[in-house]
């Protein structure tokens, strides 16, 4: 038999001949699929359905989302202009440092900073 999870929570849920199973943590009841069949399954993929949501909830930043953000003097190392925009990001854990991305206002050469 193998292990089954909550697709909702994520929790391991009890091995049971019974043909359904109810989750221990939420609630959710799901047919026991190890009564069917025998699933093999990699950490990528395990539970997908979870990390789908996970995945669903995922900040995409690109240049259109962050914007171009307040000009401040800042030199370019491509070129000899002095004003540059800049966006700062939380792109990491609320614990760590934001991402500040710049922009020259002259040539448009862009990079990052991690604090």
């Amino acid at each position: 038999m193998g292990v089954q999870f909550c697709n909702d929570c994520g929790n391991l849920l009890d091995i049971s001949s019974l043909e359904t199973l109810q989750c221990e943590r939420c609630g959710t009841t799901t047919k026991n699929e190890a009564l069917s069949h025998t699933q093999t399954s990699v950490s990528e993929n395990f539970p997908s359905k979870l990390r789908d949501k996970l995945r669903s909830h995922t900040q995409q930043v690109t240049h259109k989302t962050v914007g171009s953000g307040p000009e401040i003097d800042l030199d370019c190392i491509k070129c000899p202009s002095k004003k540059v925009t800049y966006a700062q990001v939380q792109l990491r854990s609320a614990d760590e440092g934001s991402t500040i991305f710049y922009t020259c206002i002259q040539c448009g050469h862009r990079w990052q900073e991690d604090n």
